[in-house]
């Protein structure tokens, strides 16, 4: 009871010797600027009023104002980021339509060159009148071998 009746005296007399218009502008200035000596109270942020007192309006002010300014920043970055991978995607792409490309004359000339050798055996094979088949040629005993015949060699 003491205490309470102490505190309540001394604002009386704080009222009294600063006026009502010197305290008006010390609670401002504690709203605005916070008053540190509060935080220290247990508790005392959970109290909606006395929060705004503990840290001041200022620095709550200038916190959203951080936030928002990391947010945006996040989102540029992220931006940038996204930016960044289409463009490889992109450039990949590219690379794959180059190789595809490339793959494809190269399935063009090989089947060329595929076709060239089956009519080039198609051609010795009509030319081989020889009654007697069953005889081996240079070029079975080269297979046989596991030797390259001289025709697969020049390609």
């Amino acid at each position: 009871m003491f205490a309470g009746s102490a505190a309540a005296k001394f604002l009386l007399w704080a009222i009294q010797a600063i006026g009502a218009v010197g305290m008006t502008i010390i609670i401002m200035l504690g709203f605005y600027e916070g008053v540190p000596g509060l935080r220290d109270i247990p508790f005392a942020g959970k109290i909606p009023v006395i929060r705004e007192f503990i840290v001041g309006r200022v620095e709550i002010e200038r916190g959203k104002a951080a936030d928002a300014a990391r947010e945006g920043y996040v989102a540029r970055s992220e931006l940038t980021a996204a930016r960044a991978e289409a463009e490889r995607y992109r450039l990949q792409a590219v690379q794959n339509a180059i190789f595809a490309a490339d793959a494809r004359r190269q399935a063009a000339d090989a089947a060329i060159r595929l076709n060239q050798k089956l009519s080039e055996q198609e051609k010795e094979s009509a030319n081989d009148t020889d009654p007697d088949v069953s005889r081996w040629r240079q070029y079975d005993l080269d297979r046989l071998r596991g030797k390259a015949s001289p025709a697969a060699r020049a390609h």
